[in-house]
């Protein structure tokens, strides 16, 4: 694991920590498998300011789960283009599949309310 690699930018506000929170840290990143986003890093500082970074605090902030890291479905502007008006933008198709949705799951609960 000796191939971790912190962007600059977290790197900079880890450089204020201690040796000893820097060493507590960097177990912590090659024992999970992970590198520290801007904001966990900027939340590690902090409560190393604070005199309250712990290795739970360190390993609560790294168990995160990113935001680019949370599943996502994405489907591609031209794949969808041909269900909609041509020169419908992106946001306007988010919406009307959000819009379509929606109906679709009240036409289910519906449904299933009027099996019971």
């Amino acid at each position: 694991m000796d191939n971790q690699r912190i962007a600059f930018s977290p790197a900079v506000e880890l450089s204020y920590l201690t040796k000893e929170e820097q060493a507590e840290l960097w177990d912590i990143i090659q024992h999970e498998d992970c590198t520290p986003s801007l904001s966990q890093a900027v939340r590690v500082k902090k409560l190393s300011q604070e005199a309250k970074l712990t290795p739970e605090a360190i390993s609560a902030i790294m168990g995160e789960e990113k935001a680019n890291q949370k599943p996502q479905v994405r489907i591609s502007t031209e794949k969808l283009a041909k269900y909609f008006p041509k020169g419908y933008t992106s946001e306007q198709m988010e919406k009307s599949i959000i819009t379509m949705l929606e109906e679709r799951k009240r036409k289910l609960e519906k449904r299933r309310d009027e099996a019971r």
